[in-house]
């Protein structure tokens, strides 16, 4: 019975533990959640105001509004939870100190009885006594070894407890500490509430003030549509240049390799199935695309900085009612300057230039291909071997004074949701 309770105290004191630290854990994911968030926003307002100053009210600024009044909230999210967390982290180490105090003044009056005891019968009985009414020498030296023992293990359990009693002092030190730097998060909270209602504000005004637009709007998206369409058929194009490229490379490798084994063994037969069956791609160039495949959600973005400003598929125009938006890519809206990156090593297959789409580099990673486009300055050739986060140009503005880059992923000729390839930010 004794070990049954003994073995469910150990177990609940493991359970204990590991709670803390899962608390622990979900306060630092927090906080790192929250800087980041804040990092964010600072890099959307500074896009903001960089749009503002160039041209008044456009919808690339109102993109960027809603975008900061969403991470607005985000945050504001994120700091209601730290402080629950570290209220409660308080509260219960608290609990733990008010039960080590109760449990260590037991102790001292249990010490302080024994002692008491031990004076009224020291007439009766003594260490002395108790040791020299030893039968031999062997019990003599088992009987001090015991009381030192008793000595020695009364003496270590409540330093124990005392430094017990000290470590959780100063852990709830350091959570109230916690706590303050919280409370002080709760007031820039409030100043983020406010920051939150002036953006809702300047949004409503930025809608406001578009309203009566929808025909210059329009045009100005069927022109869009227009560089979009242009850019999707010279790509399908590229692309179907490199593919029929890649099987006859890979055919003529395949047709190499095929004499060589003939050479070194003409009793070997071969297989008309395996005969039948054209290759697509060159060893080489499937390990690259495998490579490629493998790195699905950890790829880099095609700039340093910036946010999703449009969505890869079909979806509702942000201003123009029943009209619908068609995007093969992702559109990301970045610093003025921002130079645009390869997000996997490949070679450059096609180097492009569309009006209203500025230039465009189309990179080939075997079965894949990566799309840069509205780009104002090209630091590379076709034929080129690029390596991972590699320059590839400048981001060029565009006529509402964002910056910003349209990036898309194919495989072959199948277009790809590139958010779902780009490593979270």
């Amino acid at each position: 019975m004794k070990n049954v309770n003994r073995f469910n105290c150990i177990l609940l004191a493991l359970l204990f533990l590991a709670s803390q630290l899962n608390g622990q854990t979900s306060r630092k994911d927090l906080e790192k959640q929250r800087k980041q968030t804040e990092e964010q926003i600072a890099l959307t307002k500074k896009i903001l105001n960089e749009t503002k100053s160039k041209k008044n009210q456009s919808l690339k600024e109102l993109v960027s509004i809603s975008r900061l009044i969403e991470k607005r909230e985000e945050l504001i999210t994120t700091i209601n939870s730290e402080i629950q967390y570290v209220n409660n982290d308080v509260e219960q180490k608290k609990d733990d100190i008010d039960s080590l105090n109760s449990q260590l003044d037991k102790e001292k009056k249990n010490y302080a009885k024994a002692i008491v005891q031990s004076y009224k019968n020291r007439k009766v009985y003594n260490n002395a006594l108790y040791l020299f009414a030893a039968k031999s020498f062997n019990q003599l030296f088992q009987r001090l070894k015991f009381i030192q023992y008793l000595s020695a293990a009364q003496t270590r359990f409540l330093v124990k407890i005392e430094n017990n009693k000290i470590q959780l002092e100063q852990r709830l030190a350091e959570l109230l500490g916690l706590k303050v730097s919280k409370e002080l998060l709760v007031k820039n909270k409030e100043s983020e509430v406010n920051e939150l209602e002036q953006d809702k504000n300047q949004k409503n005004k930025a809608i406001i003030s578009l309203t009566g637009k929808e025909k210059e709007l329009k045009a100005q998206l069927d022109k869009q549509k227009r560089a979009k369409e242009n850019l999707n058929a010279q790509i399908n194009a590229i692309i179907a240049k490199e593919i029929a490229e890649a099987r006859k490379k890979a055919k003529e490798q395949a047709g190499k390799t095929a004499k060589k084994e003939t050479k070194t063994d003409n009793s070997k037969k071969t297989d008309p199935k395996a005969e039948a069956k054209e290759p697509l791609l060159t060893p080489e160039a499937k390990e690259l695309s495998d490579n490629f495949a493998a790195n699905k959600g950890k790829l880099p973005w095609p700039v340093e900085k910036g946010f999703i400003s449009e969505h890869f598929g079909t979806h509702a125009h942000a201003k123009l009612d029943q009209v619908m938006i068609q995007n093969n890519g992702l559109d990301i809206q970045s610093v003025s300057g921002s130079s645009a990156r390869c997000v996997y090593k490949g070679t450059v297959a096609a180097i492009i230039s569309i009006p209203g789409m500025g230039k465009t580099v189309l990179v080939n990673h075997g079965e894949y291909f990566t799309v840069y486009s509205k780009l104002k300055n090209i630091t590379v050739s076709q034929g080129q071997t690029l390596n991972l986060k590699q320059t590839i140009g400048t981001v060029d503005e565009d006529e509402d004074g964002a910056t910003e880059i349209h990036f898309e992923i194919w495989l072959n000729q199948d277009k790809q949701n590139p958010e779902i390839w780009l490593a979270k930010k």
